[in-house]
């Protein structure tokens, strides 16, 4: 996996997400963005089909406790399923990838 901090507020992961160092570098990631003080965040997820449990809880904690708005931009439809069934397309502002 692999994060890229781009201009504005945007990240944007590669690779699959699945271990604890994914989740380490991912919660870098959104420390880094909330240090600059920004109110939200867009993160691009490219490749991965599914993600991991700690790292909902990491964006469920950034949202509620921290208070960043995260956008999520899905590009895997299996993905998207899966945080629609589990009702975060809300909470997360997860929109599909064109």
């Amino acid at each position: 996996m692999n994060i890229t901090h781009e201009e504005g507020d945007k990240l944007t992961i590669t690779g699959e997400m699945k271990t604890i160092e994914n989740y380490t570098a991912i919660k870098n990631a959104l420390n880094e963005v909330i240090q600059q003080g920004s109110e939200s965040v867009t993160i691009e997820i490219k490749d991965s089909l599914t993600i991991t449990s700690s790292i909902i809880g990491l964006f469920t904690k950034t949202v509620h406790g921290d208070g960043l708005k995260i956008n999520l931009l899905i590009h895997s439809e299996r993905l998207y399923n899966l945080l629609e069934d589990l009702n975060l397309i809300v909470v997360f502002n997860v929109k599909k990838a064109k």
